[in-house]
């Protein structure tokens, strides 16, 4: 039988005590002094075309903190998580992080949402004059990886990786030379265009048509019709889950034969759920993080056992799940690490220290000045029955 997929409505429910409302008023999960709690920040979009990997994203971070909380927390302390809605805006990313640091006194951030976002934030200034350390970035851009902020501790691989192995498989495996891309006018899409036409190049071939949608508004109408007209032998979906989700059904609809191949921005759950199974049937996508339901990796094992008392019967978490609930552990580490009293400084040197760190057959490696932690990709294609097979 099919698993049922992790709802928005589920996630809203969770994180109804901690996500902001669009003016960013806060309500906190529960009364607690200032002495006895550890602020833990966290800014992503919980509205917009990307509200719902956003969502998957805190709601990941909540299930291993709450497990803590329920030990006792750290040193008698309990996290108390508040997450703040960026709705994909960079700017206002780094208002949310000053109001984290400035007015919250969160000792440390996790998961940000996008190459927007995390741009903004390190180019500000605002994480090195506050000595904060940022977990977990949901984007793959190089303008991330090739100069990488001290403070920001990368927990995935880069686009470049992803769309490499991409068109090894296309290229080499498949005899496949005419390549297309839909593309997200933002710094994701610039980010994992610009990744796309190394591949190619590395391999004497020119992309032969990309064709650009917005971002904000999602429509990729007219690009669809581009992309079908040209019908190149691939695609190469550059995009986030929503406006992927409707490319495919509009593209196919439109005749298009296209093999479609997408990054890992997409959440295949979210597809599914807005297409149906038949119409993802097909989709491939790079995964930077294990599969959420290998039970055969001890790190999925934990994970899925956070994850249960919040989960009806029969439904599993998400990648953006997962990914958060990653991030999470690795700022418990870094907690536990920092000592009795943490301050921004000794959790950022606790980062810097960690080295390499197995966390059940996931492995992350901080050694030396070392800030990009994983290498781990892996090819997926959606199955008739809203699987994936690997």
């Amino acid at each position: 039988m099919l698993r049922k997929f992790l709802l928005p409505c589920l996630m809203l429910g969770v994180l109804s005590q901690t996500i902001a409302a669009p003016e960013d008023e806060e309500v906190e999960a529960v009364d607690r002094t200032p002495e006895s709690e550890i602020v833990i920040g966290q800014s992503v979009p919980t509205s917009g075309l990307n509200a719902d990997t956003g969502k998957g994203l805190a709601l990941g971070a909540s299930l291993y903190f709450g497990r803590i909380n329920a030990r006792g927390g750290i040193n008698g302390a309990v996290i108390n998580h508040k997450v703040l809605d960026d709705a994909s805006d960079g700017k206002r990313a780094l208002t949310n992080t000053r109001t984290l640091l400035d007015k919250e006194n969160a000792l440390l951030l996790v998961n940000y949402y996008g190459a927007s976002a995390a741009t903004e934030v390190a180019n500000s200034g605002v994480l090195t004059n506050s000595g904060v350390a940022l977990i977990g970035v949901h984007s793959g851009a190089e303008s991330l990886r090739q100069s990488p902020n001290p403070n920001i501790f990368q927990t995935r691989t880069g686009y470049a990786q992803e769309l490499e192995k991409t068109i090894q498989l296309l290229t080499g495996n498949l005899g496949i030379t005419r390549v297309g891309a839909l593309v997200q006018s933002d710094a994701d899409g610039t980010a994992a265009l610009a990744a796309l036409k190394a591949a190619l190049q590395k391999r004497q071939i020119t992309l032969a048509i990309e064709a650009q949608f917005d971002a904000k508004s999602g429509d990729v109408a007219k690009a669809t019709g581009q992309l079908a007209k040209a019908n190149p032998q691939a695609v190469l979906i550059l995009a986030s889950s929503k406006p992927a989700a409707e490319f495919v059904k509009r593209y196919r609809a439109a005749g298009g034969t296209s093999q479609l191949y997408g990054i890992s921005l997409i959440q295949f759950e979210d597809v599914i759920r807005y297409i149906s199974a038949k119409n993802a049937h097909g989709l491939g996508i790079s995964q930077v993080y294990p599969y959420p339901s290998n039970v055969q990796m001890r790190f999925i094992r934990e994970f899925q056992e956070d994850a249960g008392p919040v989960l009806r019967s029969g439904e599993f978490p998400t990648y953006a799940v997962l990914e958060g609930y990653l991030s999470a552990r690795l700022a418990v580490e870094a907690l536990k690490r920092a000592g009795k009293n943490p301050t921004r400084q000794a959790i950022l040197g606790a980062m810097a220290s960690m080295g390499r760190i197995d966390l059940g057959g996931f492995i992350i490696d901080f050694t030396g000045t070392q800030r990009l932690g994983s290498k781990f990709v892996e090819l997926t294609m959606i199955s008739p029955t809203g699987t994936l097979t690997r």
